[in-house]
């Protein structure tokens, strides 16, 4: 039987009859994967900071808004940086023009 995102469950004859579906599993299979490699990492990470976080003496229950804190400021600056050179790159493609 067929599994939309898992191409190693296809049998040889469901492959050769829908060879499109079986891409699309394979690329389902991989999206999933990465999806969970993610989230591994983003598990490790808070375990690391509330580790750190409560070894400086901060509270085991603070963590978690902390690190989420801590990530959003980091997410504000990741995206001043992409749209100041967004408007850099605009106002450059703007000048070369004229």
């Amino acid at each position: 039987m067929k599994d939309s995102r898992n191409p190693n469950a296809w049998k040889l004859k469901e492959i050769e009859e829908d060879s499109a579906g079986y891409v699309a599993a394979q690329e389902a299979s991989r999206l999933d994967q990465a999806r969970e490699g993610r989230q591994r990492a983003e598990q490790k990470d808070l375990e690391r900071f509330t580790a750190a976080f409560v070894a400086s003496g901060g509270s085991k229950a603070d963590a978690l808004a902390a690190y989420r804190a801590k990530r959003n400021a980091q997410a504000t600056e990741a995206a001043t940086f992409a749209d100041e050179a967004a408007r850099l790159a605009q106002r450059g493609a703007t000048f070369g023009k004229v």
